[in-house]
């Protein structure tokens, strides 16, 4: 309640500029969610400019248009949080789970066939300890097309159970551009 206050307060002026600093700090999931749909509100309908200092990149990504990334007082990055986030790595991850398959040969082939793909940079298959073909974790580039690779899945006979691309996020981009704990973006590729 104090910060639909504190928002209200801020609106009184009619200012066309608003800045906030980590406004949904301190607020359970449901405040918070409540009090960014009234943040958006405002912006749209009232026609205000909101600047926004957070550490919830989560947050940043979904309602910002613009952001800046600060790192040791220099901003480093400055675009929308998509171009950020897309333009920070070369390549994802598209993960194809099965239903009830056995690794054999024709899929040593269809493996084979997935790396000859164009931007396709490894096929790796999750197998477990009863010879399960379980999935297949593919790198690739980030524009690669999904079609011929789903193609060559199906012309082997796999039942697909589930298929998820690993798009990166504000944090993983966050983490590539300002260099803090390179261990956690090792999957995914920074261009050069």
């Amino acid at each position: 309640m104090q910060r639909k206050l504190l928002l209200c307060r801020a609106l009184l002026p009619d200012s066309s500029v608003l800045l906030f600093d980590e406004p949904t700090a301190g607020l359970d999931p449901p405040s918070a969610i409540e009090f960014r749909s009234m943040l958006s509100e405002v912006a749209k309908k009232k026609d205000k400019t909101i600047f926004m200092s957070t550490h919830n990149l989560f947050e940043a990504q979904k309602m910002c248009n613009r952001i800046a990334i600060i790192d040791r007082g220099k901003i480093t990055a400055c675009d929308t949080p998509d171009n950020i986030r897309y333009k920070t790595f070369d390549e994802r991850l598209f993960n194809v789970t099965f239903h009830d398959a056995i690794f054999n040969e024709g899929h040593k082939k269809m493996l084979d066939e997935l790396e000859k793909i164009y931007g396709v940079h490894s096929a790796t298959p999750e197998i477990n300890s009863e010879g399960g073909f379980e999935g297949i974790t593919i790198r690739l580039d980030k524009d690669a097309d999904f079609s011929s690779m789903l193609e060559i899945i199906v012309k082997s006979g796999l039942k697909i159970k589930m298929i998820n691309t690993q798009e990166p996020t504000l944090e993983d981009a966050f983490i590539a551009i300002t260099g803090r704990h390179p261990e956690i973006g090792r999957q995914m590729r920074r261009p050069s």
